[in-house]
């Protein structure tokens, strides 16, 4: 079974994919770091060098090669990842898709503490972020829609969460 974790950036995916995987004792790949690791840079720095398109050809392949092993895993990939190449469309033929779903507010408040290490926003202020995301948020939600699964993750913990999955998958 391959489970893949789909979501705005700030919505757990990463945290909620390790804990995940280790419950179900499967592999975890997060495929943002698979990216960083095999380019031997930063994703900000992809962007910024060579634009998004070719960021978004080099995660498509390689959520592609990823997709396609024959092993049990959890994948979380990029909030953008579903919205690029039909991506949306791969992950759902290949894995089991959950989208981890919460407002934007929530995605703010959590955002707004990790803004430093995250580049895409680490440079706006209060005001822009939040309006960024409702932004952001209102074009991608359309392709988050389309996983197989969505968890609503408003006021749960970690565990919580996680169980749910769990009881999707077993």
């Amino acid at each position: 079974m391959k489970i893949a974790l789909i979501g705005y950036m700030g919505s757990g995916k990463t945290t909620i994919g390790k804990i995940l995987a280790e419950r179900l004792n499967f592999d975890f790949y997060d495929l943002d770091a698979i990216l960083v690791e095999k380019e031997k840079d930063s994703i900000h720095d992809i962007f910024k060098k060579e634009g998004e398109l070719s960021f978004r050809k080099r995660e498509h392949s390689m959520l592609n090669k990823i997709l396609k092993q024959k092993k049990k895993y959890v994948l979380s990939v990029g909030g953008g990842t579903p919205c690029f190449y039909n991506n949306i469309y791969l992950l759902n033929k290949y894995s089991n898709t959950f989208y981890l779903k919460t407002d934007s507010y929530t995605l703010f408040k959590r955002l707004f503490l990790e803004k430093k290490t995250r580049p895409l926003i680490s440079h706006l202020s209060k005001n822009e972020l939040f309006i960024f995301i409702m932004k952001h948020l209102s074009k991608r939600v359309y392709f988050y829609e389309k996983s197989l699964t969505k968890i609503n993750i408003y006021k749960k913990s970690k565990h919580d969460i996680v169980q749910e999955i769990v009881k999707f998958v077993i």
